[in-house]
């Protein structure tokens, strides 16, 4: 009987065209995935057991989608079609009907998975090159990782999901068990330190082998199995089924089939009772009353209004009193705490984030809309289809009503059900606010994420209410609705080359309120998208609604205005976007750079003057996202050669509005490059000098963005302004790096990085410069630039801050911000902190630590080379560091500093900062400035991670400092099988991992072994022997140094802490 069951269902299901469709959808996906998608792990493969184990785990969670379509329609169609009664009396036993229903969903679900995999498979064999960014070709590495990684996993998927249909007998509740099981997982994975969500937060090995055991869907176990692999391991060998993945498995296997013969035990064929109980109901009494016929009016604008009102209260009333939505509701505020939770806790590397309005915000836009896009895809379909569900679709359509009243009514449905939610979402955060003692409410922030999210929502909404109305299988219509919104609305269809704004629709806010700048510039690109992608689904409703009434071709003229009117407003924004749009392709940047190279290289033996001064007037407008520069440079040529001509770069992001000088020609304006090649007048012999001037402007695009170091927002602007300066010569930093990518387009390989022991020339061109910068900003707001501070004042409603700086390299940078100021001191030194005035609760702290520092760091390496040290604050708009010090300045990015350091269990981030950034002042900046070369990282970065962890010892003691050194031990463990594995004397200063984590390491490891005393002598006579203006230092020079304090039986492990 079980044969003939499978066989039944089978067959039904291979006349279905949705099936197929089904099918070759995984396997066009696959196929997308295994073409497209990359790992972006160095040094690892792309068709590596790692890879392919990493991309299956994730995928694996894509089978959620197969298994409850199936569940839900296998396992409700007797319900849905009112077949129980005549099922239940026939001889099929329920072992026969479980057991037939169960292997059913579950083979679809393996076929459906095996199908991505040769996908998978055929797009590696379409891309395999001979790079060597590709291995081997291994069949058996990706059925090795569908049988240990997958199989489990789609076992446990469809028993949950199966168990959850049998039991409530409740189609909305299986779509919202395999949303739940994917969400829950996520928080799973956050809460237990699960490797695949940790990011960089460095993971204790206990807490990663209790992830490994118990992870559910096993990636926490593959991670933990290969953590110290080598790269070569990673790419040559299977799981091993040993260990934490052999019990992970066997876990995962064991609660399936636990699960499964439990439920098989309370199974039961019985039939849900549709109607209430009519006991003690009273009885209806015959009514005498005389019914007369009354008149009704079935057209006009108060009949479908009422229309519409009539079916909007049926709708709602029928779903927010469901326990399917009492269930969603309850699913999405328990989601969402653990996400706020995780948000506020930092972990055992950071301390606790305040509980503000503006973490609360972020974190409800990062959840909510993959939620809510989940929910509205079930029930768009279950409020459509609904009447068909129960046989009601005979009479509603026997009524006179308008189609459109009817898809408008679903829609409004739809949009009260994502109020409701996004409602209780600000209220959890409120309730976050209280309990973490931080009840300063924004409501005007809170309330916009009735906008920022609830109208994408909403459009997405609209777009799948229509493509229900539109395709006669519900389905297939959530599987277009999924597919195209895949695609479309998150950023795994970015990676597939959906980027323009023309190929994104209805893309919700970012989660990048800030408590300094808000929104900023974002709301207007966001009014711009939804304007596009609202004119979009407008459209597709009104086709819909005519199509429904059958009345495309013969159109009248309200409905061809009616049309007319979204085309308009469609083809309007998606000319501005397009117009406006001016992002390249990561394949077109790569072209650009590699025929700069082609055209430019030639310059690189070209000698070149050196820019000595630079005078500009910077003018910043916060409120307008843009700024004007103005300036004037001092080239002098330092070589012994006869310069004529003189190749200036300007950045491709500004617009140049002048650029000459009187002692230049100008050759060729190259716009494509950015490229001005002048002829001097005169040939420039060596020490001879000229004037260049110049003057730029730039501006925000709100729908291009902006890059991070170049963000001129409203409040707390940071830009690296140095970065968008003309620049003198050829650009090394244009051309393409990744040495495969080279490989790839045939161009020749990069020289290599120079040894240590490589000469340096003698007397060095540092190449710094003199600056003298004036900076005007808006009346309400401080500018903050590097060097000192020697003149400020107001005029024209604006203030003007004029800095002077001697000696420093070419690199300095400009913050703007309403700021408020704490001013204190270290002997002659000036300490002054510029922050947020909402942001001070660390200030004292960060003072202190900043005395501290500058205590430590005179007492024994040398004097603060300046008269101030400022700590400015600038917004999250700036991303891509905590926080990084200039001449004199050092800007913190406001994550780092508005941190709540009584709470949490993290490390004292405030003091970390303090002594790391400001210990540049003497290890890199203006002091030790070493050669680009291997490593030259070692003398900045490794020094200033010593010096922060010799601070943080005197701070908190030994057992605190050896656990920062376990911590970071950890990253660097976890992370070298990526990074490779390098001698800090020779390492490549790009190398993080080794100068940062691996540095911090190796200098406990010689703290340990010669003492902190004697390193501070080393350190000491390092920076005195090679200090600006004396020649640069090298490892060499370090290792020298560090031998002269050492015993002589000492010499050999000193050598081997820098060169092993």
């Amino acid at each position: 009987m079980m044969r003939h069951l499978i066989v039944f269902e089978w067959t039904f299901y291979i006349r279905k065209i949705s099936f197929y469709v089904l099918l070759l959808g995984f396997l066009a996906f696959g196929l997308l995935v295994g073409t497209s998608a990359r790992i972006g792990f160095p040094n690892i493969t792309y068709n590596s057991p790692y890879a392919i184990n990493y991309f299956f785990g994730l995928f694996s969670l894509a089978s959620l989608f197969p298994i409850v379509l199936m569940a839900s329609q296998s396992l409700m169609r007797e319900q849905d079609h009112r077949f129980e009664q005549i099922l239940y009396t026939t001889s099929i036993t329920n072992r026969d009907y479980f057991a037939s229903r169960f292997s059913v969903v579950f083979g679809i679900s393996i076929l459906s998975f095996l199908l991505f995999m040769v996908g998978y498979m055929m797009g590696h064999l379409m891309k395999m090159d001979g790079s060597e960014q590709w291995g081997v070709f291994q069949i058996h590495y990706y059925f090795h990782s569908f049988l240990v990684i997958v199989l489990p996993n789609i076992l446990l998927c469809t028993v949950l999901i199966c168990c959850v249909a049998w039991f409530s007998k409740n189609k909305m509740l299986i779509y919202l068990s395999g949303l739940g099981i994917y969400i829950l997982y996520m928080v799973f994975t956050i809460f237990s330190k699960n490797p695949l969500m940790s990011g960089s937060e460095p993971i204790s090995e206990t807490a990663m082998a209790l992830s490994a055991k118990i992870d559910p869907f096993g990636m926490a176990a593959f991670f933990h199995q290969t953590n110290h692999w080598t790269a070569e391991q990673r790419n040559t060998e299977v799981l091993h089924l040993s260990g934490n993945v052999l019990f992970n498995r066997m876990m995962v296997v064991g609660l399936a089939f636990g699960l499964l013969i439990l439920a098989y035990r309370f199974f039961r064929f019985n039939i849900k009772s549709r109607y209430k109980s009519q006991k003690n109901k009273p009885v209806l009494q015959e009514s005498t009353r005389a019914f007369s016929p009354a008149s009704t009016q079935t057209s006009g604008s108060f009949y479908f209004l009422s229309t519409i009102r009539s079916f909007l209260k049926i709708d709602l009333k029928s779903t927010i009193k469901s326990i399917p939505f009492v269930l969603l509701v309850v699913m999405t505020l328990f989601i969402l705490a653990m996400e706020i939770y995780g948000a506020i806790e930092g972990g055992v590397r950071l301390p606790q984030y305040f509980a503000t309005t503006a973490l609360m915000t972020n974190t409800i836009l990062a959840t909510m809309p993959f939620i809510l896009i989940l929910a509205m895809l079930f029930y768009s379909s279950e409020l459509v289809w609904k009447s068909k569900t129960f046989n009601f679709s005979f009479l509603e359509e026997s009524t006179p009503f308008s189609n459109a009243a009817l898809l408008i009514s679903k829609a409004l449905t739809l949009l009260v059900i994502i109020l409701i939610l996004i409602g209780f979402c600000i209220g959890m955060g409120v309730i976050f606010q209280v309990i973490y003692q931080h009840p300063i409410f924004e409501w005007k922030v809170y309330l916009s994420l009735f906008y920022f999210v609830g109208i994408p929502a909403f459009i997405c909404s609209l777009l799948m209410t229509s493509l229900q109305f539109l395709f006669p299988n519900k389905y297939f219509a959530m599987a277009v609705s999924g597919i195209f919104l895949l695609f479309t609305n998150t950023s795994l269809g970015k990676s597939f080359g959906f980027s323009h704004p023309l190929t994104r629709f209805a893309n919700f806010m970012p989660d990048a309120y800030s408590d300094l700048n808000g929104f900023g510039y974002l709301p207007n690109a966001f009014a711009l998208k939804m304007a596009y992608a609202f004119s979009f689904v407008m459209l597709l409703s009104i086709l819909t609604i005519l199509m429904m009434n059958k009345a495309l071709i013969k159109m009248q003229w309200r409905t061809g205005l009616a049309l007319a009117l979204p085309m308009i407003l469609l083809g309007s924004a998606g000319f501005y976007l397009s117009k406006n749009y001016t992002k390249n392709s990561e394949e077109a940047e790569l072209d650009w750079a590699q025929n700069y190279e082609a055209t430019y290289g030639h310059f690189k033996s070209i000698s070149q003057p050196t820019i000595t001064d630079v005078k500009t007037t910077i003018d910043l407008y916060p409120e307008r996202n843009a700024y004007h520069i103005t300036g004037k440079y001092i080239l002098v040529n330092k070589t012994p050669e006869v310069i004529s001509e003189i190749l200036i770069n300007s950045a491709l992001d500004v617009s140049m509005l002048i650029l000459n000088s009187s002692d230049l020609i100008l050759k060729n304006k190259d716009e494509k490059f950015g490229q001005y090649l002048f002829k001097t007048k005169k040939e420039m012999l060596p020490n001879d000098s000229l004037e260049i001037n110049f003057e730029f402007e730039y501006q925000i695009t709100p729908i291009n963005g902006h890059q991070s170091f170049n963000a001129i927002v409203d409040n707390g602007a940071f830009m690296r302004i140095s970065n968008y300066f003309p620049t003198i010569g050829y650009q090394l930093d244009h051309e393409i790096s990744d040495e495969i990518e080279r490989k790839k387009r045939a161009m020749a390989a990069l020289p290599e990085l120079d040894s240590v022991d490589a000469p340096i020339e003698n007397p060095y061109n540092y190449q710094f410069i003199n600056l003298n910068v004036l900076v005007s900003t808006s009346a309400d707001q401080s500018a903050i630039s590097v060097g000192e501070l020697t003149d400020h004042y107001s005029k024209n409603d604006r203030n003007y801050f004029h800095f002077r700086a001697e000696n420093i390299p070419f690199r300095f940078a400009i913050s703007s911000a309403k700021y408020a100021v704490q001013k204190s001191n270290y002997g002659d030194v000036s300490i002054e902190i510029f922050h947020d005035p909402k942001h001070h609760q660390n200030i004292g702290h960060l003072i202190k630590s900043i005395q501290k520092t500058l205590a430590y760091c005179e007492n024994n390496f040398g004097k603060y080379p300046y008269k101030t040290i400022r700590f400015a604050e600038i917004s999250s708009f700036t991303r891509g560091f905590a926080a990084t010090a200039y001449p004199a300045t050092i800007y913190i990015n406001e994550k780092q500093f508005h941190l709540n350091l009584t709470g949490g269990e993290g490390q004292d981030v405030i003091n970390e900062l303090a002594g790391h950034e400001l210990s540049h002042q003497w290890w890199g900046n203006a002091q030790l400035r070493p050669v680009f070369r291997q490593g030259s990282g070692v003398l900045t970065e490794t020094l200033a991670q010593y010096t922060q962890l010799m601070l943080y010892k005197n701070e908190y003691g030994e057992a605190k400092m050896l656990e920062m050194v376990e911590v970071y031990r950890d990253m660097y463990e976890s992370s070298k099988a990526f990074s490779g594995e390098e001698a800090l004397y020779s390492a490549d200063p790009n190398n993080a991992n080794v100068i940062y984590n691996k540095g911090l390491v190796k200098m406990y490891a010689l703290y340990l072994l010669i003492g902190e005393a004697k390193i501070n002598v080393a350190l000491r006579s390092l920076l005195e022997g090679h200090r600006f203006p004396l020649g640069p230092a090298t490892t060499r020079d370090l290792l020298e140094e560090l031998r002269k304090v050492s015993r002589v039986e000492q010499y050999g492990e000193v050598e081997r802490i820098f060169k092993l």
